[in-house]
């Protein structure tokens, strides 16, 4: 599983950074947290490209919570059977 610093270590503080236009200890703080604004995933998203694993919970997000629960039914589905 990917962290925002693993993210950050692949695809670059300062290129990241540099992208946003915000400081290097701006993303050196989201990187502290655990996560990123959401505002900055589309950005980060377009320099992690297809190298990089950049998935929107790093951005603090979530699924829908009907999206969760129809997981957890259909993998109960299957356990049944």
């Amino acid at each position: 599983m990917i962290t925002a610093y693993k993210l950050a270590d692949a695809i670059g503080r300062k290129k990241i950074s540099d992208t946003l236009g915000v400081g290097v200890t701006a993303v050196s703080n989201a990187v502290v947290r655990g996560h990123f604004p959401s505002s900055w995933f589309l950005a980060v998203q377009a320099l992690a490209g297809d190298e990089v694993d950049c998935p929107p919970t790093l951005f603090n997000m979530r699924e829908p919570y009907g999206v969760h629960r129809a997981a957890q039914h259909d993998q109960s589905d299957n356990g049944a059977a």
